[in-house]
């Protein structure tokens, strides 16, 4: 594998993506093992046209208490038992990635907290840009796979988030992105499938299997992703709302944000809060956290970074309720998300629904 290719050859068709051997393939992978489940195939697709590969991985997946019960054996993980944890899962990541056809020189782990992206996100953590910008501008990507945006893990869709704002940094030109969705996806949103043989679906399989410490808890759900085809969506540079999505997120003309919940397919707001990440022209990075408590029209806004807070009201109409905000900065709105989730992840990991971006409206 991995023989480079005449650019004069007709190129591989997968389905919509059109590889040669001048493309350059970067995946960010929030966790070791979602660079083989989500793209374990385009991988040795590109690297048998003799495309360029690399593979950022930045989460060591040490915060995974219940497989790692299940392993060990222990009840109590603590630092020492989370960092072995994390340093085995590492050495899994590179197993899988050499069989995949990736070379360790082509691979890289920040490792960020796992189960904390969204923490960082929250904080505005320039670093972590800073580190998703520099692989781009230094490995110039004609296509970039990423975690989906409506992802339900909250490490998946931060990595969206992180991604698009180091994008909006780079000098590269902007690459097209093929977002992966493994914990769920927003209904309406199109896919592009590309299509595997039976010799990659068997070395994608092998791949996956290499994270031994995933595999006595979750092995026949993962296995289910080497199939014939691996699906990505079809996403324009810039973020969109999507229609289907429970919340919709738009700032007027008047500068005020305002976000609506479909509460007949969002259900109970009990325990949610209204996470928000705004980029501004005028203001720099802002985070807010709305607590959603309906007791009174007038919520509680937290500001978690940035230099400029807001004020929030509510309303109640046709089943949607919706929360106004008001605050200087978003006049020079860049890049907005908004989300709904618990104020912490607790046991339960996923939220409800991925983040939505932010629109004028």
């Amino acid at each position: 594998m991995g023989a480079n290719v005449d650019d004069r050859r007709a190129p591989i068709r997968q389905d919509g993506l059109d590889l040669r051997n001048h493309d350059r393939v970067l995946v960010f992978a929030p966790h070791p093992d979602d660079e083989s489940i989500a793209s374990g195939g385009l991988l040795q697709i590109a690297r048998s046209v003799g495309a360029a590969v690399r593979v950022v991985v930045l989460t060591d997946g040490d915060n995974n208490p219940w497989p790692q019960r299940w392993v060990e054996k222990r009840w109590r993980i603590g630092n020492a038992e989370r960092a072995r944890w994390g340093a085995r899962r590492r050495e899994e990541a590179r197993a899988a990635m050499s069989i995949l056809g990736v070379a360790q020189h082509d691979t890289s782990f920040l490792g960020l907290p796992d189960l904390g992206l969204t923490e960082l996100l929250m904080r505005a953590d320039a670093q972590v840009i800073e580190s998703l910008r520099g692989h781009i501008d230094e490995f110039k990507p004609s296509l970039l796979v990423l975690p989906a945006l409506s992802d339900r893990h909250p490490d998946h869709s931060a990595t969206h988030i992180f991604s698009r704002l180091a994008l909006g940094q780079c000098k590269a030109s902007m690459p097209q992105l093929l977002p992966f969705a493994v914990h769920g996806k927003t209904p309406g949103e199109s896919l592009i499938s590309v299509g595997l043989s039976a010799a990659q679906r068997d070395i994608k399989q092998a791949a996956i299997l290499a994270h031994a410490s995933q595999m006595q808890l979750s092995q026949r759900r993962f296995l289910r992703y080497a199939a014939n085809v691996e699906s990505y969506l079809l996403v324009p540079p810039q973020p969109v709302a999507n229609p289907h999505h429970p919340l919709q997120a738009g700032v007027d003309r008047q500068g005020v944000l305002h976000v609506r919940i479909d509460l007949k397919n969002c259900g109970s707001l009990r325990s949610q809060d209204l996470f928000c990440a705004i980029e501004s022209a005028d203001a720099g990075s802002l985070r807010w956290q709305v607590p959603l408590d309906l007791r009174s029209t007038q919520t509680e806004v937290r500001l978690t970074a940035g230099a400029v807070g807001a004020a929030a009201t509510w309303r109640r109409e046709r089943g949607n309720v919706t929360v106004s905000l008001i605050s200087p900065g978003l006049a020079g709105l860049r890049q907005g998300y908004a989300k709904l989730a618990r104020a912490q992840p607790g046991w339960r990991v996923f939220d409800r629904f991925g983040w939505q971006p932010v629109v004028r409206s």
